[in-house]
């Protein structure tokens, strides 16, 4: 599932809703969706994290691609285990390899509850609800870290 992006603040307010920041662009997978679709959605989008969803649409885990690498490679690639590599792609599933404890924020949040939460936590995304419990986006360290650049260079 694909959402538009809206950042449309630049200043540092940590009391504007993480609406303000948040990536809305999402791609989303099923907790039975193949690895070889999150190799794919992680090769062909500039993504850290996707989002698992149930069949209601509920954020039921996310899949961090670090996490997911390492699954793969470890904490090296060699030309000689792309066979291995191959056959992970081919044997595991999203539910498999997804963190199922999963930090969510309404999109009203303050911008500093998403900054305690990823640093008391050391989280790297969380997801985003509507007032329906439905993902209407993702928080990241990155947007973070850009709203401090912007606040910086605009003083």
């Amino acid at each position: 599932m694909i959402f538009s992006k809206t950042k449309t603040s630049n200043t540092m307010d940590l009391n504007a809703p993480i609406s303000t920041i948040m990536s809305t662009e999402l791609k989303t997978i099923a907790p039975d969706s193949p690895a070889t679709e999150i190799d794919t959605l992680f090769k062909e989008n500039r993504i850290h994290h996707i989002p698992v969803l149930d069949e209601k649409r509920k954020v039921v885990g996310i899949v961090g691609k670090s996490d997911f690498l390492y699954l793969l490679r470890g904490y090296t690639s060699h030309e000689t285990d792309r066979f291995r590599e191959t056959a992970k792609l081919r044997a595991f599933k999203a539910m498999e390899i997804m963190q199922e404890e999963v930090e969510t924020l309404r999109e009203s949040d303050p911008i500093k509850e998403a900054v305690r939460l990823l640093s008391e936590n050391r989280y790297q995304a969380l997801p985003v609800l509507d007032g329906k419990d439905s993902i209407c986006g993702i928080v990241t360290t990155h947007d973070i870290l850009d709203l401090v650049n912007k606040a910086g260079q605009e003083s």
